[in-house]
């Protein structure tokens, strides 16, 4: 690869980041949308089934997350080594375990259903509209699925804005269609379910397209024989393994702040769904940073480069902070405007205003850990990032139940920073290692890097 593949300066990882941030800053946005448009309703219990019924969905999406994950730094890796075929069919193989996983999930909704339900306990009411939501959300299953394989692919083939175009598309698909069922043909909750399910089904097919076009077919069909590969299956299987247990196990912290929250009254649990749904979007602009860096730090282990890998974290930290401090800024000067539109209750707004300052502390708190994630997404080191999920979520639960008796929901919102804090920390202390097994790899020493200000 150039060198500016590998040894990007700052401002060129910026510029690729800043695509990816803005395309991850929409998928939050789908459920913001929901949201807001059931929010004009007024009904706390309307908003707070919207949020437990999201979380219980994403918290089982999410355990496919590998799809979205390991893809992208598979996919980047071949490209680092040169390796064209197999960057069509590390796309090829997460695609085919998507269909197969979404239909398994769709038979498996009722089950799932009641075991989320009894997790996180709300009210009969928030309850019985949950429901409604989660069963015909579920119908698209295999769509959302599918969408981290693809976008995926596209990100480790370094067309981040093709997958903002199709996120953004998505997105206003999304807004539109809620907007008409719930607002003008008044079918609620289900409304805004068929409305998400309606837009990831044209995106899917939009991507296809574009990736046919990109790809042609005859490529897709000639790499088609190694995707039943025995022994790339297990290699990718052992890796999932690590990134199922990490994405329930963070799943299962935000489940928890739903639960110790729904302990305090719906109105609270209502409120902090206001919360959330800012701090997933906040959170998802931030992991923008990850995404970028996961990129670049894939092609540097696929081409067994370590100086690379460091120039790359280097690069990675200096945006880290500058973006960090902008985004909370940003969040610090929209609450006014923010709450009023996701709800009409004004009571309910002025609860979650009172909360507020934990979604401006939380970014400059939460960029380092995700600046992580996304060297080891990309170096494909799921050990690590399982091992380092499952400590920081044990320092999470018992910070929540401590702080939520002594703080309430203040101290639920703490005890989130402070597992943004352990996660970092303990990805920093394995970054020794990391950086080692790629050196040992390295068939020659590594060329150094262009000397850059930037």
């Amino acid at each position: 690869m150039t060198p500016s593949a590998l040894y990007p300066t700052t401002l060129r990882l910026v510029r690729f980041s800043l695509p990816a941030m803005l395309a991850g800053m929409m998928v939050p946005l789908m459920g913001l949308i929901d949201v807001a448009v059931l929010g004009r309703l007024g009904d706390a219990a309307v908003i707070a089934a919207v949020g437990v019924a999201g979380t219980i969905f994403t918290t089982i999406a999410w355990s496919f997350s590998f799809l979205r994950f390991t893809t992208t730094g598979l996919v980047s890796q071949a490209a680092g080594r040169g390796d064209e075929e197999g960057v069509v069919v590390e796309g090829l193989r997460p695609l085919t375990a998507a269909l197969v996983g979404g239909a398994v999930l769709l038979l498996l909704r009722e089950p799932l259903l009641a075991l989320g339900l009894a997790l996180v306990g709300p009210e009969p009411d928030v309850a019985a509209h949950a429901g409604d939501y989660f069963r015909l959300r579920m119908l698209g299953a295999p769509l959302t699925l599918s969408l981290y394989a693809l976008q995926a692919w596209l990100m480790g083939t370094g067309r981040p804005r093709t997958m903002l175009a199709s996120q953004a598309f998505m997105t206003a698909l999304n807004a539109s269609l809620s907007a008409y069922l719930v607002l003008v043909r008044g079918q609620g909750v289900a409304g805004a379910a068929l409305a998400t399910v309606a837009a990831e089904a044209a995106t899917v097919a939009l991507v296809v397209a574009v990736v046919l076009r990109r790809v042609p077919l005859s490529r897709w069909r000639a790499g088609w024989p190694r995707v039943f590969d025995a022994a790339a299956w297990r290699r990718l299987l052992s890796a999932n393994t690590d990134l199922v247990v990490r994405t329930v196990v963070l799943s299962l912290s935000l489940a928890l702040l739903n639960e110790r929250g729904a302990r305090l009254g719906t109105e609270v649990l209502a409120a902090n769904q206001l919360l959330l749904q800012s701090y997933l979007l906040v959170a998802t602009l931030i992991d923008g940073v990850s995404l970028g860096v996961e990129v670049y730090a894939g092609r540097a282990v696929g081409a067994r480069d370590p100086a690379a890998l460091r120039h790359v974290v280097s690069r990675g930290a200096r945006m880290a902070v500058l973006w960090g401090a902008a985004v909370a800024a940003l969040v610090a000067a929209v609450p006014g405007a923010y709450l009023p539109l996701m709800t009409t209750n004004a009571p309910l707004v002025e609860l979650a205003r009172s909360y507020w300052g934990w979604q401006v502390a939380l970014p400059l708190v939460a960029v380092w850990a995700f600046l992580w994630d996304g060297v080891y997404f990309g170096a494909v080191r799921t050990r690590s990032l399982r091992n380092s999920m499952i400590a920081s979520t044990a320092v999470y639960a018992a910070c929540s139940f401590a702080l939520g008796a002594l703080l309430g929901n203040h101290g639920l919102w703490l005890a989130l920073a402070v597992q943004l804090v352990a996660r970092a920390a303990t990805l920093t202390a394995a970054w020794p290692a990391l950086l080692r097994s790629v050196a040992e790899t390295a068939p020659v020493a590594a060329a150094p890097a262009p000397a850059s200000p930037t």
